[in-house]
């Protein structure tokens, strides 16, 4: 079965043949988030792979060629495990996608490999062919006309916003006088130049239909201090490409988040977080920024700035462009996880100590189910010895065992008369598309996913075991297909003494659902980090704070639009207004990057007496109005919830 693996090495060669490839697709129909220049493992839908050999009998018209080694270093150990890469060929794939003038959000040439493994909805037509050969970057038309389509159309990673804007309106620089030039010039006229990333964001946070700016070509990694451990990046470097250069240094970054193809710029601006009730999130690694405002040119921020730093750390792109980045980093070093399941009181009872015993801790809540999957993590150097002499792989259980009761219902629900899932068809799916695909069903029959549930919560009882990798393998994982997902903080005490709010909510969270009889799917996922320093952090608190994060999630596994409207219409009325109420207990924030506008108004209105009274809303807005007097870089969640640059919102 062909598979696209993007590359884990050699990114400043790939962002390169990534540019001269790009040039190959009409500007409207690039994808611009690279939803997965360094995304974990991909495999083929049935879907597509019954679409593949279809259009193997026809002759097609491509729109871009992309090669790629297939490997999987840079993958999750999720991706591994789950998605069966291959490490063994070394084989290239040549990727061919047309598609339709409706379908305008294709890819950029970084992303169209994966877009075609995925079978990404909006592509309406795809062929892969094993190829072997190799191609010369010179065979690349570079005169081929960029602006022959009028509009660029993004859509964020979850598939749950897109964006539609003048080619003209959206850039890409690639030098850093370019992009100071740019923002003079759209300061000086007024003009939007929201800054995107990686569009990783599930609520599509760095959207903004009159003007954006895309530091993808910004990427380099700039000084590697092993004297000071630290690390200078340019904003447009990603996670996973810092962490890949700091290996050779015998470092690594803090903490990651559940993936590594954010943009550094956009990894801090939003707060991400990993887990671990002694690790603050992100932002608070970083000792120096360096931003490109609208008016007053290009500045460096460092905690001797005091307040502005702080400020701008989590500044949600909309204080100036972040150009340059310094992180502290730690050393290198392998994790030991153990991934085992316990009962709801279980995990309540022994959640301090686990808080205490391990850096990383996860837990899994799966509704209906009385199981939590458990998933700690410690340095190698001082896991208990009984841990690290336990067998490596993930999981006692053969991958047949674990995955049988996945495969069996999926068997079970298609019939003998269904041709995409078979016997065999089903062995080559992975964790997350079996989901999908089970779920796909009936995603709102509450008793259907009931079923789904528990035979999830086996699949986990047969994976409980250890594995030894490197920390950024291991603190990576697999989050599943598109979906509608948010995400919550709250504070919950400190780390010598956990007030209880994180089992509580979610003791009455679990309760609500089941008494409402939502359709939640698994998991329900809750982390734990310390505080930050950075004053609009949701985690932002005293030192020693303890912050738990919570996220709820509905899947959106078919491109039935019908279906997917309903799970839409499901997830942002009753279930999260379920969180919502029951958050409200606790002073639970969004976090930045899943934040959406409630539809209600009363909710609205509520939402921004919220945000007036969580962060130093005047202080922010006064430092905006100082930066970019004329609000160039703002966006619509961003101007809703906080106003505009020099409003004042202060809370009575």
């Amino acid at each position: 079965m062909l598979r696209a693996v993007p590359p884990p090495s050699a990114m400043r060669s790939w962002a390169q043949s990534d540019r001269q490839l790009t040039r190959l697709l009409p500007k409207s129909r690039r994808h611009a988030a690279t939803t997965s220049r360094y995304s974990r493992t991909c495999r083929p839908t049935a879907a597509t792979t019954a679409l593949v050999n279809q259009q193997r009998q026809r002759s097609s018209k491509a729109l871009a060629l992309m090669y790629t080694p297939r490997t999987t270093a840079a993958c999750s150990s999720s991706s591994s495990s789950y998605l069966g890469a291959d490490e063994s060929s070394s084989a290239f794939y040549t990727a061919r996608i047309t598609a339709t003038a409706a379908a305008a959000a294709v890819a950029s040439a970084s992303a169209i490999l994966f877009t075609a493994a995925a079978g990404y909805p909006n592509v309406n037509s795809t062929l892969l062919e094993s190829s072997a050969d190799t191609h010369d970057d010179d065979d690349i038309d570079d005169n081929v006309d960029e602006d022959e389509d009028e509009t660029t159309t993004i859509l964020n990673w979850s598939g749950t916003h897109q964006v539609d804007l003048p080619s003209s309106s959206y850039h890409e620089p690639e030098e850093m006088g370019e992009l100071e030039t740019l923002v003079r010039k759209c300061h000086d006229s007024g003009t939007a130049l929201r800054p995107i990333g990686s569009a990783l964001s599930p609520n599509g946070i760095g959207f903004r239909s009159t003007g954006m700016v895309n530091l993808v070509n910004l990427d380099r990694i700039i000084k590697i201090d092993e004297t000071n451990m630290t690390v200078t990046v340019q904003a447009g470097a990603r996670v996973g490409q810092v962490v890949e250069a700091l290996r050779e240094h015998g470092l690594t970054l803090p903490n990651l988040a559940s993936i590594a193809e954010q943009q550094m710029g956009g990894f801090i601006q939003v707060g991400a977080h990993g887990t671990g009730a002694k690790i603050t999130p992100v932002d608070d690694f970083v000792t120096s920024l360096k931003l490109v405002t609208p008016a007053h040119g290009t500045v460096t921020l460092t905690p001797e700035d005091g307040e502005r730093f702080h400020l701008a750390k989590v500044g949600l792109g909309c204080l100036g462009i972040v150009s340059e980045v310094t992180m502290s980093c730690i050393p290198a070093h392998n994790l030991v996880e153990h991934t085992f399941v316990l009962t709801r009181s279980q995990a309540r009872d022994q959640l301090d100590t686990l808080l205490k015993q391990h850096k990383h801790v996860r837990y899994m809540w799966i509704p209906y189910e009385d199981a939590v999957v458990v998933v700690t993590n410690d340095p190698e150097d001082v896991a208990q010895k009984s841990d690290i002499d336990k067998d490596e792989s993930p999981s006692m259980v053969s991958e047949e065992e674990r995955f049988k009761p996945l495969r069996d219902l999926l068997l079970e629900l298609a019939g003998d008369s269904n041709e995409t899932y078979t016997a065999e068809t089903v062995k080559g799916m992975g964790f997350g598309e079996l989901r999908d695909a089970l779920l796909a069903f009936a995603p709102l029959d509450k008793s259907h996913v009931r079923r789904v549930n528990k035979v999830e919560a086996e699949f986990w009882r047969r994976s409980e075991g250890y594995q030894i990798k490197s920390s950024d393998q291991l603190l990576q994982f697999d989050c599943g297909g598109q979906q509608w997902v948010w995400e919550v903080c709250f504070p919950s005490g400190t780390y010598e003494k956990n007030n209880g709010n994180d089992m509580l909510l979610l003791e009455k969270l679990l309760t609500a659902i089941e008494d409402e009889h939502i359709a939640a799917p698994a998991p329900i996922e809750q982390r734990w980090s310390a505080s930050s320093s950075s004053l609009m952090s949701p985690a932002h608190g005293e030192r020693g704070g303890l912050h738990s994060w919570v996220g709820i999630i509905m899947y959106l596994p078919s491109d039935d639009v019908k279906q997917r409207n309903g799970i839409t219409n499901e997830f942002k009325t009753r279930y999260c207004e379920l969180l919502r109420s029951i958050g409200d207990g606790v002073g639970a924030a969004s976090h930045w990057a899943k934040l959406e506008i409630p539809a209600n108004t009363e909710q609205s209105k509520m939402l921004k007496e919220f945000m007036g009274a969580r962060y130093p809303v005047d202080k922010f807005n006064a430092l905006r109005k100082e930066y970019d007097p004329k609000n160039i870089l703002g966006g619509n969640i961003i101007d809703f919830v906080l106003g505009t640059p020099g409003s004042v919102r202060t809370s009575s």
